[in-house]
């Protein structure tokens, strides 16, 4: 039986990205669609600049199908154009009022989002739904939306369809982030008023988006098995831990991939030289350049630990900044890279000027730097707090830095530490710590650090990092999974 799928999202890497779920979409659809066979397509946002970039990649964009948006009182007028990229089709909802604006894709800048945001991400739905068969050459059987700005295409779908609404699962890759409007917005995006209830779209007499999606999702997934665990508790379930407990139909965790071919060092041009799993010479080379760059010394033998992170309390940025002062003492050196809290920002700088013999600091968003950090650095630090599953531990092994990560969500669920016995026998693929402090973080450290000192095994944990499987096929094989699990009960 061939199942058709329509995901729906706000992003697609590399035309318009913040952050990972820009990648999943890049990932995910292409996985299915190439590994699987599925008739697969996407629909998102044209905002300013990506036709330009679509240009710039030799990808044709069509006219378009000219649509009404009715969304409640507003109307908008649209297109959806369309364009393919290998196997996925993908439809760019084109409507300058919504989406062509200065700033960010969410606000003007990346801590300020637009009040209207609620009606482009509506619209963004509503198009989905209307050009969907279009894209697909048929009724779509799955629709996918991510996060709360696809949620208004589960709500649409849901209660709008006609006939039998297809099986609607919503993945959540941060439960931080909800789509919290007033409640006037249940008015402004047509939304019916009885489902302005507890079990589906009311939080706290506010609309919340994301939670009127799993409400009427066949199945709700996070981006990790331990992530799902972590949500249905009251520490990390963002005061929806009982509806998630009690009112979502299904709960999945499935860990993401990365895209394989575009991250291989074997033949990233922005590296100082080509290495792979089987002749990892050359990662010596990147690891010289990258001193060089950074203006750290990078010859004497000390071990290089790499930070590319947002700047932000839930990434543990504070507990890197706490434990720089024993760099010296540990004999190791640390790069990092990263932008956000105003005063975490002020606080790297002034490390990297009081201890510049082993600290360098880059601040701001610099992906060909993030490859090469990956590519030169021996160990690679992710403290989260809270990570749903996280794309950085999955890079740096892939270019054969060892993560040390706290064991938490999809750092939990990726990274192997079986403890020191064997990981001194260069078994495993990282090292893990339990609590989020830099009592802890120390403590791992110093471990990787041993273990760097020992080349036998050091050469063999790489060597298993770089083998590890972290590409997409996996995961959609999942996904496929679970969309044809949920199709006889529809």
């Amino acid at each position: 039986m061939t199942t058709r799928v329509l995901h729906v999202a706000s992003e697609l890497a590399p035309f318009a990205m913040s952050g990972g779920l820009a990648d999943v979409l890049a990932g995910l659809p292409a996985a299915l669609a190439e590994s699987h066979g599925l008739p697969t397509a996407i629909v998102v946002p044209m905002y300013r600049g990506v036709r330009a970039r679509l240009a710039a990649a030799n990808i044709a964009v069509d006219d378009g199908l000219a649509i009404e948006l009715a969304l409640g009182p507003h109307r908008f007028a649209a297109s959806v154009r369309t364009s393919t990229i290998g196997r996925v089709r993908v439809g760019w909802v084109d409507c300058p009022p919504l989406y062509d604006r200065d700033g960010t894709l969410y606000g003007p800048s990346g801590t300020a989002e637009l009040p209207v945001n609620h009606l482009r991400f509506g619209a963004l739905g509503k198009a989905a739904l209307i050009a969907g068969p279009e894209l697909l050459g048929g009724r779509f059987d799955v629709l996918h939306v991510l996060d709360w700005q696809g949620s208004a295409a589960a709500i649409y779908a849901r209660y709008f369809s006609e006939g039998r609404p297809p099986t609607i699962i919503q993945t959540v890759h941060n439960l931080a982030y909800r789509g919290i409007y007033p409640k006037a917005a249940i008015a402004d995006l047509g939304f019916p008023w009885d489902a302005f209830t507890p079990d589906k779209l009311e939080f706290w007499d506010q609309l919340c988006l994301l939670k009127g999606g799993m409400a009427v999702a066949d199945a709700v997934t996070t981006v990790s098995p331990s992530y799902a665990r972590e949500i249905i508790t009251s520490e990390r379930g963002e005061a929806l831990d009982g509806f998630l407990r009690w009112d979502v139909r299904r709960l999945v965790g499935i860990v993401n991939g990365i895209d394989v071919r575009a991250w291989d060092p074997a033949v990233d041009p922005v590296l100082a030289a080509p290495f792979s799993a089987t002749d990892p010479r050359n990662k010596a080379r990147c690891r010289e350049a990258l001193g060089g760059e950074m203006g750290l010394r990078v010859d004497d033998g000390a071990p290089l630990i790499g930070v590319v992170a947002r700047m932000t309390d839930q990434k543990g940025l504070d507990l890197v900044a706490e434990i720089a002062p024993e760099l010296h003492r540990l004999g190791a050196r640390m790069v990092v890279l990263g932008s956000g809290d105003p005063a975490l920002e002020s606080r790297f700088r002034y490390l990297a000027d009081t201890f510049r013999d082993h600290v360098a600091v880059r601040i701001g968003f610099d992906l060909d730097l993030a490859r090469r950090i990956y590519a030169g650095s021996d160990l690679f630090v992710m403290p989260s707090r809270f990570e749903p599953c996280g794309l950085g531990q999955l890079y740096a092994m892939r270019y054969g830095a060892i993560p040390v990560v706290h064991a938490v969500g999809g750092l939990r669920d990726t990274v192997l530490d079986p403890g020191d016995d064997d990981l001194a026998r260069g078994r495993g693929t990282g090292i893990r710590f339990d609590a989020a402090t830099p009592a802890f973080l120390l403590r791992a450290l110093e471990r990787g650090i041993a273990l760097y000192r020992r080349p036998a095994a050091w050469t063999a944990l790489q060597r298993a990092a770089m083998q590890r499987d972290s590409s997409w096929t996996a995961s959609a094989q999942l996904y496929l999974q679970l969309y044809r699990s949920l199709a006889p009960s529809r």
